[in-house]
């Protein structure tokens, strides 16, 4: 998918590399090249570069046409994402998007005038979150669960596991996945592109509250899946589905408990004890690296 949007001299130097150690791709007009890598590289002419002197540069009209790409050739069928500061494609694939944002009566109509592009490449890694769940459920079923990590560390790729897991050892028999941004699932024509489970429903392209709302009245889940809670409407969502007796598996962007607890709208939630375990990912050994689970009086059941 990548060789679809990416300029030619671009893809000749990724075929240096292992597609399946690379997480991001940052494209700055004018400016080196960035890899995560493994870790933080250059990319040159034949792969990895040892300097930014020998970093492939993208130039501004190469960046317009990645973004046009991006959009299967139609930046206007594509605005509703672009106004949110990214373009989801088909294999999960998300890039995050800068540049002049153009605001009417208060409110984002798009970007325009690119400046930078992240790609970040979604990977599957089976069993990641098995150390984990053990602590996600018992015989009366799955926990109300918030998953903790800085941008980067393998939110995504730790709950897509997690459904997978509990829908395929069959922990839960109804999982709807409400996929806002396409990540989790990649669903294309009805088929899902990244595996979650033998036994999960999938909203793609929703928002939490349409997903969340139809998918209680129509398709029954024990449990739903929803990814990075941030406005005040998801959190409203959250208390309904959790007011409806359905379970929650969700994620953030903290450090750790001590950051969540500052962070708005968590106070109350947490107040509240509306979730029952707390999985902490970082980057500490690397993306997805767990550092612990914890209950919602704050014990540790697990700990790296």
């Amino acid at each position: 998918m990548l060789k679809n949007i990416l300029p030619m001299r671009f893809n000749r130097s990724l075929d240096f590399l292992k597609v399946d150690k690379l997480s991001e791709i940052r494209l700055r007009v004018g400016q080196p090249t960035v890899l995560n890598y493994g870790g933080r590289y250059y990319l040159g002419e034949n792969g990895l570069a040892d300097n930014e002197q020998n970093s492939l540069k993208v130039a501004s009209q190469e960046l317009n046409d990645i973004i046009f790409r991006a959009c299967e050739c139609s930046v206007y069928a594509h605005n509703e994402e672009l106004r949110q500061g990214y373009i989801t494609l088909n294999n999960g694939v998300r890039i995050g998007i800068c540049g002049e944002v153009v605001i009417e009566n208060n409110e984002v109509k798009t970007i325009k005038n690119f400046s930078s592009v992240n790609i970040r490449i979604p990977h599957e890694i089976k069993n990641c979150s098995l150390n984990a769940l053990p602590f996600l459920y018992d015989e009366s079923g799955v926990y109300n669960t918030l998953v903790i990590a800085p941008p980067g560390a393998g939110k995504t790729t730790f709950i897509r596991d997690l459904t997978a897991n509990l829908s395929d050892k069959f922990i839960a028999k109804n999982i709807l996945v409400v996929d806002e941004r396409n990540e989790l699932g990649a669903v294309l024509n009805g088929k899902a592109g990244l595996y979650l489970g033998k036994f999960a429903d999938v909203f793609s392209g929703a928002n939490k509250q349409f997903g969340i709302i139809n998918g209680i009245r129509t398709m029954t889940p024990e449990v739903i899946v929803l990814d990075e809670l941030i406005t005040a409407q998801d959190f409203e969502a959250i208390r309904y589905t959790m007011g409806c007796g359905v379970k929650v598996i969700a994620t953030t962007h903290s450090k750790d408990l001590f950051d969540l607890a500052h962070k708005p709208f968590f106070k109350d939630l947490l107040k509240e004890n509306a979730f029952e375990r707390f999985v902490v990912l970082s980057n500490r050994r690397g993306a997805g690296t767990l550092e612990g689970v914890w209950d919602k009086n704050n014990t540790c059941l697990y700990c790296s």
